[in-house]
Formats: structure tokens, sequence, C-alpha cells
């Protein structure tokens, strides 16, 4: 459902998205958790949102609660990059953090330079599936971390056929925007990554990077800046470079 954004800015530029979904947002298997920790958001100094996806689970819980951004006032509010930022402005929260470099590793540092975290408590709202490297880092850290799943992140079940057809026509550049979209991809092609043969690669940052690497996958673009614009200018720089290293008179 969030595809579009990249793929509007790739067709800005003359090429022809596909869209091809790998993973399908889904409701945690029950609220209990998510709900009993909104609902005593108070006693948290921490609401640390790793995705627009975790945004919009929380924020939809806390209207099913009858609570709005109101019940985080007091609270601190980071959030992994400026997408996830983006989100929360429109629920009317500005963010208090956003590290420079938009991965787990980099929330850590940065919150760890600019306040005081020892005995703090924070929420993760984030998906099931989610790294542990950001909870196990905030705890290290001396922060009481409760990291609970919003949302789950599965397969979509009818994209098996599809990633089959869409290779076998013929594709210049795949794109992944998250380690599931790499890990699910590979779900769908039974394990065959030699379907992705003269495919460049893109990756939106070195997570993502090192899951297809972990794949057997060959990493042609990483994006330096971790988003969405960031893998656009990417592929866009990737391919002038080619065409001009093409040509003799350059």
């Amino acid at each position: 459902a969030q595809a579009s954004a990249l793929c509007d800015a790739l067709a800005r530029r003359g090429a022809q998205p596909i869209e091809l979904p790998t993973i399908q947002i889904e409701p945690p298997d029950d609220y209990a958790a998510l709900d009993a920790a909104l609902g005593n958001i108070a006693a948290y100094d921490w609401v640390v949102f790793t995705s627009v996806n975790g945004v919009d689970a929380a924020f939809g819980r806390l209207d099913a609660l009858g609570l709005d951004a109101r019940a985080l006032h007091g609270v601190r509010v980071g959030a992994i990059g400026p997408a996830t930022a983006a989100g929360l402005r429109r629920q009317g929260i500005a963010a208090d953090f956003v590290p420079r470099a938009f991965v787990a590793e980099s929330v850590i540092e940065g919150m760890a330079a600019a306040y005081d975290l020892a005995g703090k408590r924070a929420l993760l709202p984030r998906a099931d599936i989610a790294r542990a490297a950001l909870s196990e880092g905030l705890a290290a850290l001396g922060m009481r971390v409760d990291d609970v799943a919003a949302y789950r992140t599965i397969t979509p079940p009818d994209s098996a056929g599809r990633a089959r057809a869409v290779l076998e026509e013929g594709v210049d550049v795949a794109t992944f925007t998250s380690s599931s979209t790499v890990r699910n991809l590979c779900g769908l092609l039974e394990g065959n990554i030699d379907a992705l043969q003269g495919v460049t690669i893109a990756c939106i940052g070195p997570i993502t990077a090192r899951a297809a690497a972990d794949l057997g996958i060959k990493v042609d673009i990483m994006a330096s800046e971790y988003t969405i614009a960031g893998l656009v200018r990417a592929i866009e720089s990737h391919f002038g470079q080619a065409e001009q290293g093409s040509n003799p008179n350059e």
C-alpha cells in the first residue's frame, strides 16, 4: 500500500514501475499487549516508532481506546527516519528525536548521546518480526523496554505466480525497501534466486542489503540516504554513470 511513492518517483524519471507486493500488513494475533501499553502510556518516558505502519497501528488502537495524541503528553517520541516522523506529524506529534542514519543502531547511538536513558522506560510498537537490535541496544543502556507487536507482516498469498511471471517477462531493476521484502520474494520464488540473474538489485539501506547478501543475492545499488527518495537518487545515479561509461566521447 505504500509502494506508490516509489513507483511515482521512478515513473516521473521515465522508468516503468511494476508493483509486486511481497508484504501484507495484518493486525497482531490480538491487541491485548498493545492496548495495555497504550492504556498506560503515561508510564513511559519514550515511545520509539520504527515505521509508518507502527505509527498507524498505534494511533488506530489509541482511537479504539477512546484516546488521541494528547495521551502522549509528557512522553518523548522517537522516529527511525523522516517517513516515520512524517507519519507522526499527520497524527499531530512532532518527533523529539530522529537519527542521522535511519537504522536501529543509529537510534541507539543518537539517543545515548543526547539523553540520559538509564532507568527510563521505552515502548516500541512495531512489527512482530522486527530485529532485536533496537530493543537489546536500548536495554543495554539501562532502559526498561517493552517491545510490543503492533502489526504482523505476511507474504501475500496470491503473489507467487505473479512474481514468477514478472521475472520471466524481464525486468531491469528489483528494488527492496526492507529485509522482509527480500526474504518474502525469495520465499515466493521458493529460494530460486536464479530468477534474479541479470537483474540489477537496489536496496534502500545496509540492513536490507545484508539480508539480500545473506540469501546469496548480489547487491548492485545501495542508497546512501535510507529513504525512498534516497533509493531513487541512487538508482538514477547508477544508470547515469553506466550510460556515461558506455559512451566513448564522455
